[in-house]
């Protein structure tokens, strides 16, 4: 989006008129260096530096023109390094001190520092509170992901429900704040707490016409269904609308509906004759075993541990490597253990 924009909108033209922009792959060249250099961990990441390359502002995301502009702005207005604006912030904390800091704890991954820093933000700044309520949420949400998240389902909710609730709030808000809150619930097993969001935020997009809103609200439409309706059938019907054109002979797509059949419970029969033509179809012994292993839980799922296991030792015999098909042929074997018992 940024790439396209840069080159399009006024705001972006102007901002770019204090400052030099330079953008670099990080993937090719000499910015697989720069990228190692200053940490660079997701994409896009911005950086401004000053003319010896240190850095006096650091951010990751894009969220429009008007917040970008903002940022660039404020590094402009204030050239002190990160390093000066953290010292500073120790003995006198303003807001805007604790945003720059908030954006580049986010760049490295820190979310409990940049929640903290944003929620700082807001304390010292009562009046622009609502400015840095949806970075204290995305946050938030990129926090409960991993092996050690630094937030759980709760933490979401309380930080999700005043922003969902907040006079102003948009549709397009309201259906980004449902998907995180509904993703994170599911992950918890606790999906029901989802509900009341996704039926808010579907009353909200009710009729649109905006074609990107009808897009995010028809992705959303599937999880309504399923958790809201209770018709698993119309929720196959729907995720079916969501797949790309020509899934149905892709096997990595024909992979991804049928485990999301098997995260659901739903569908079951028709989602294993898929993955195993996705097996069919897949280009590479790993991808053969990856598929293979969606065929697995399925087929466990439905009660048929020995095509299970079957079906798990084949996955094993491709991709020997794998540690994980084998603590899954151990799980089968559990299983069907239990079944005879």
């Amino acid at each position: 989006m940024f790439a396209r924009a840069v080159n399009e909108d006024p705001t972006i033209q102007a901002a770019i008129a204090t400052a030099i922009l330079h953008q670099i792959d990080c993937e090719k060249g000499e910015g697989i260096a720069l990228a190692e250099r200053y940490g660079v961990r997701g994409y896009p990441t911005f950086k401004m530096v000053d003319g010896e390359g240190v850095e006096l502002e650091r951010w990751i995301g894009y969220d429009g023109p008007e917040a970008w502009a903002a940022l660039v702005a404020a590094g402009v207005a204030d050239r002190r390094t990160l390093e000066a604006k953290a010292e500073a912030y120790q003995t006198q904390p303003t807001a805007l001190l604790a945003r720059s800091l908030g954006n580049a704890a986010a760049t490295e991954y820190d979310w409990k520092g940049s929640v903290d820093y944003f929620r700082a933000a807001a304390d010292l700044d009562p009046a622009s509170a609502a400015d840095y309520e949806e970075s204290i949420v995305s946050y938030t949400f990129y926090g409960t992901r991993g092996d050690e998240p630094a937030f759980g389902l709760d933490d979401l909710t309380a930080a999700a429900r005043p922003a969902f609730d907040r006079e102003g709030q948009t549709p397009q808000g309201k259906l980004m704040l449902a998907s995180m809150v509904t993703t994170v619930a599911r992950g918890a097993g606790r999906p029901e707490v989802a509900v009341p969001y996704l039926r808010d935020a579907m009353a909200a997009t009710a009729g649109t016409t905006d074609a990107e809103l009808a897009k995010s609200r028809a992705r959303l439409e599937v999880d309504h269904a399923l958790l809201v309706e209770n018709d698993s059938a119309k929720a196959v019907t729907l995720k079916k609308g969501t797949m790309p054109e020509g899934w149905l002979d892709d096997a990595n797509r024909l992979n991804s509906f049928a485990w999301w059949c098997f995260e659901n419970q739903v569908n079951l029969q028709e989602a294993e004759q898929m993955a195993l033509k996705g097996v069919e179809l897949a280009q590479s012994d790993e991808q053969r075993a990856s598929i293979l292993d969606t065929a697995a839980e399925i087929g466990n799922l439905l009660g048929n541990c020995d095509e299970a296991i079957a079906r798990i030792t084949r996955a094993i015999a491709l991709d020997p490597e794998n540690s994980f098909y084998k603590e899954q042929l151990t799980k089968f074997e559990q299983a069907k253990a239990e079944q005879k018992g």
